[in-house]
């Protein structure tokens, strides 16, 4: 009789490509990792995993039998979960993964009223510019701007928001407005960007579109410090609104060139399935969702 333990351990390990970090993920020792795939493969008749010092590789009827057992892992935590679901008590601890820049603005704001309602509920908030990999990062659920190109994940929009351009009070009484895109160039421009890339700013008003090529004067890949720079008169930068909608408001900050325009950004939830979406995953996306316009002043749409 096949061996289930030793089945769900395979798709572990070829989940994580490695043997060691299989065996760290389930607490268990490496031997017990190793012992277990050998006698599988030996009940099976076929050699599922290629492996040495410093190679790794599942077969192709090692990758057959994976999506199998993977299938097969996903209903039965499916099961779990829907047992999981008729308790009445929502708690655990759900690991979240966001861009920079976004903690204090939206996600803390979002958290602590979650938690307002579910004081049970545990979070666990990585803040990384990176791409996180849900499974090897071990991440219920990610932000991700912009379009999702991974089909494998499921992704829910949690709002659409728009970046302005804004220059502090003092700059503008010294320098003016510029009222057309091409007058940038008359200006002190920072950007957000990252080391090497080259920014253009495209910027609509109804039926014409202009691309602006930017030589900046100062480039930051952190929008904190971004706005504290141009907050202190050095210049015109473009921000979103959600981020520097409290600074608009307490007068450090104006918006210029108000009816030219960016494209419109998307913000998203991304989880691996939704069959195996837990219950405080869901209530977490869907209470987003519902608050989202209450608890966020601004997005520039």
């Amino acid at each position: 009789m096949m061996d289930l333990n030793a089945a769900a351990l395979f798709v572990r390990v070829a989940e994580f490509r490695s043997f060691s970090e299989a065996a760290k993920r389930l607490g268990i020792p490496l031997s017990t990792v190793s012992r277990k795939i050998s006698e599988l493969e030996k009940s099976l008749g076929v050699r599922l995993l290629e492996r040495s010092t410093r190679h790794f590789r599942v077969t192709e009827l090692g990758e057959e039998y994976y999506q199998y057992c993977r299938r097969g892992l996903e209903e039965i935590e499916a099961g779990e979960l829907a047992i999981n679901d008729k308790q009445t008590e929502v708690s655990g601890t759900l690991r979240l993964s966001i861009p920079p820049n976004l903690a204090d603005v939206l996600v803390a704001p979002l958290v602590t009223h979650f938690q307002t309602v579910y004081p049970k509920s545990i979070f666990k908030v990585l803040v990384t510019d990176r791409y996180v990999d849900l499974i090897e990062d071990n991440v219920d659920i990610a932000m991700r701007v912009g379009q999702l190109n991974d089909s494998s994940l499921i992704a829910r929009r949690l709002l659409t928001y728009r970046h302005i351009l804004v220059a502090s009070p003092d700059y503008i009484a010294q320098h003016g407005v510029p009222e057309h895109p091409e007058q940038l160039h008359e200006h002190r421009i920072i950007t957000f960007s990252g080391w090497q890339e080259k920014v253009v700013w495209e910027l609509h008003k109804h039926d014409n579109e202009v691309r602006i090529a930017i030589e900046s004067a100062l480039t930051i890949n952190e929008l904190s410090g971004l706005q504290y720079v141009v907050e202190n008169n050095q210049g015109i930068a473009e921000i979103p609104a959600m981020v520097c909608s409290k600074a608009i408001q307490q007068g450090k900050l104006v918006e210029i060139m108000s009816d030219w325009k960016f494209a419109p950004t998307s913000l998203s939830f991304i989880y691996p399935s939704k069959r195996n979406t837990s219950r405080l995953v869901s209530l977490f996306i869907d209470y987003c969702i519902e608050n989202i316009d209450r608890i966020v002043v601004d997005t520039g749409m």
